[in-house]
């Protein structure tokens, strides 16, 4: 609701003057009509009331009059009692609409005052909801710059140890030939113990020397299965190794994926991270099947090779690897 425009005891002086002088009384809302319908109705109640007691002062001061003359201004008031009953009658009536007219005015102002109120302590809550709303998002950002600074961190750390694994899968290659050739190693022992234990069933008198032959034979041979179970359990370990790191990094997407669904700024790191880890998975796929493929094949190659050697033909010697 605007403001109410500011209205003079001489507006509404000159006014009623005007009116009493055209013959009219001044009532509160044909008052207000003159004045362009601006000021609020106890505004205007109240100047007419001052101009009325003002009005009432000047009469008062008329009576100092002569006495004849104070005596006819009597007789002539007399004679005009009768006839302005009529019309104080009237302005008693227009007093008391206008009275009923206040009352309702001050009750719309009233009701206007308490829906002002209402709406005041609606904004004054919604603005407290606001900035709790605020403080609470305020929280939240800071809670996922530390939960987005934790999953970089775990995501950097997923990645050294993939790296790590990698390293290690490439040495695989390595174990894998050296377990082969541990593996053709044992079969060209055996063949030669066998060759040795058959030379000694000829003849007897070389028992001794052939029993000796035979024993660092079995000497070499235990050393060639200790070294194949060695690089087995590299290989093994590698190949936990490499599984760890992937789970690894799995659990690190989850977690990435989960921040990047609350902060807009993280969405990048999850992605490259998805995709680093998608690639090492199935680079670790690639040569865990290559690695299978060329055991076999090797397996195949050493029992071709041990099928074609003719049994009674010993074969020479071949040192063990030094590992």
């Amino acid at each position: 609701m605007g403001r109410e425009a500011s209205i003079t005891l001489a507006q509404v002086a000159a006014i009623a003057d005007a009116m009493v002088a055209a013959g009219g009384t001044p009532a509160l809302r044909t008052v207000r009509e003159r004045l362009g319908n601006m000021g609020s109705l106890g505004t205007i109640s109240k100047l007419l009331q001052q101009w009325r007691a003002d009005r009432e002062k000047k009469i008062a001061s008329a009576l100092t009059l002569p006495a004849g003359v104070q005596r006819a201004i009597l007789e002539f008031m007399g004679q005009e009692l009768s006839s302005a009953k009529a019309a104080l009658e009237t302005e008693l009536a227009e007093q008391q609409q206008e009275a009923a007219d206040l009352a309702t005015e001050n009750e719309r102002q009233a009701a206007e005052i308490e829906n002002q109120v209402d709406a005041l302590t609606a904004l004054q809550v919604e603005l407290a909801t606001v900035q709790g709303k605020a403080g609470q998002l305020e929280l939240d950002w800071q809670a996922g710059q530390v939960e987005m600074d934790r999953e970089r961190k775990a995501a950097e750390s997923a990645r050294t140890e993939l790296a790590k694994a990698q390293l290690r899968l490439e040495a695989m290659p390595r174990l894998e030939a050296d377990l082969v050739a541990a593996r053709e190693e044992l079969v060209v022992e055996r063949t030669a113990r066998v060759a040795a234990e058959q030379a000694a069933a000829v003849t007897v008198a070389k028992f001794d020397a052939s029993e000796r032959r035979a024993g660092e034979i079995a000497a070499r041979e235990l050393a060639a299965v200790t070294h194949i179970a060695e690089l087995e359990r590299m290989a093994q370990q590698a190949a936990r190794e490499l599984a760890s790191a992937n789970m690894a990094v799995q659990a690190s997407q989850a977690r990435l994926e989960s921040a990047a669904r609350e902060l807009e700024q993280a969405r990048a790191l999850v992605t490259t991270a998805r995709n680093e880890s998608k690639r090492a998975s199935e680079e670790a796929a690639e040569l865990r099947g290559q690695m299978r493929a060329d055991t076999l094949a090797a397996r195949d190659g050493a029992k071709r090779a041990g099928d074609n050697r003719e049994p009674d033909e010993p074969r020479a010697k071949t040192p063990p690897s030094k590992k």
